[in-house]
């Protein structure tokens, strides 16, 4: 193999270790193998490999409920509730044919009033305090019906009266057991009537008085009832 001097490039046999031109030492390819090795850079690490995810057929284990955790389930009279719980299904107030006699009544002793006064020649105010007199009892009646309000829900049915002390009465549907209209002749004849409710948890009868339609208002309570039996 024909060798030459790396610096002045004179020729060299193999054997040469120095040129014999300009004294440089000729490379020895057993000994700069080492050193180029040890000068290249290592191998970056192998990432480790992952084991495979393989998913799991087990099903979950079921959640069992127990009676003690929710003993009204397991009552004879439980029901689930209809959806809904809380929606209104009607909201009245008695009508104004209740209060209606006694306005006629305050007008016919109003007039009777002022009739006296004028005939006696007494001062005319005697008769408006006489008249304020007679409007109190139907006034007071009036409003007294106008905070009155019979409420029906998907649960219960509920009385609410009073304008400054509130009392209320209600009942749950699942409690009523019958629901009656009463009319007279004379009611019959405006429309309106009584709605009597009946039920073995009430010492009387709840009864919503003087309502427009009363029929309509007993069948839409019995439709109610029939989530509840």
């Amino acid at each position: 193999m024909t060798m030459y001097c790396h610096r002045c490039g004179n020729r060299l046999t193999t054997e040469s270790l120095f040129c014999n031109r300009c004294g440089s030492k000729v490379p020895n390819e057993s000994e700069d193998a080492p050193r180029a090795a040890a000068r290249r850079p290592p191998p970056p690490p192998r990432p480790a490999r992952r084991a495979p995810v393989l998913p799991s057929t087990s099903d979950p284990e079921p959640i069992e409920v127990y009676e003690e955790d929710y003993p009204e389930r397991y009552e004879e009279d439980y029901r689930d509730e209809p959806a809904g719980r809380d929606k209104v299904i009607f909201s009245i107030t008695p009508t104004f044919f209740e209060v209606l006699p006694s306005y006629l009544l305050a007008v016919v002793l109003s007039l009777i009033a002022t009739a006296a006064v004028a005939f006696a020649g007494s001062n005319f105010s005697y008769s408006l305090i006489a008249a304020a007199i007679f409007f109190i009892a139907p006034i007071s009646r009036h409003i007294r019906l106008k905070h009155t309000v019979y409420t029906l829900t998907a649960t219960k049915v509920e009385i609410r009266s009073g304008m400054l002390s509130k009392t209320a009465q209600s009942i749950p549907l699942r409690h009523i057991d019958n629901v009656e209209v009463s009319e007279t002749l004379k009611e019959r004849l405006i429309g309106i009537g009584d709605v009597l409710i009946d039920s073995a948890a009430l010492d009387h009868k709840m009864v919503l008085n003087n309502i427009r339609n009363p029929r309509e208002y007993a069948d839409i309570i019995m439709e109610q009832l029939q989530y509840w039996n």
